[in-house]
């Protein structure tokens, strides 16, 4: 008899690199540890009106971008250097766009079984006014929502 293959066979983890996704990303490990799963961690830049408007040139804006954007791909490929010391297989995605609509596309394009993400918790105003990734995710996602906090 063929051993079982794991339930969640890949597991999505969108990051940001604060407090709470870093927590989301060392739960993902353990996880994965435990299951056997691959890991695709990604981090989706913001598009927005300020790459496009204001006092900036637009090679301001590049130049910022793409300081950005090396600081993001390292800070990725070191985490996952960190997880494949410890034999698990991770791939790193960069996306730009609307975070919890990219964290969704990603989810679809990439068959992920399980997302797993930091939340920063806000409660009553804050999730009115400011809303939550991880509500619209959870919301729309087409797989389990695994959301985490950080450690109180």
């Amino acid at each position: 008899m063929s051993a079982a293959r794991p339930v969640f066979r890949r597991l999505l983890v969108p990051v940001d690199f604060s407090a709470p996704s870093e927590e989301a990303w060392l739960t993902a490990r353990r996880l994965a540890r435990v299951i056997g799963s691959e890991l695709v961690l990604v981090h989706v830049f913001v598009e927005g009106p300020f790459f496009s408007e204001g006092p900036f040139t637009v090679s301001h804006v590049r130049e910022v971008y793409e300081s950005s954007r090396a600081w993001v791909d390292k800070m990725l490929e070191q985490w996952a250097t960190e997880a494949r010391a410890e034999g698990l297989s991770v791939r790193t995605l960069v996306r730009t766009g609307v975070p919890y609509r990219e964290i969704v596309a990603t989810a679809v394009d990439e068959r992920a079984d399980l997302i797993v993400m930091g939340t920063h918790g806000r409660g009553g105003v804050d999730r009115v006014l400011l809303g939550s990734v991880a509500d619209r995710v959870i919301r729309q996602a087409p797989c389990p929502v695994l959301a985490v906090r950080e450690p109180a």
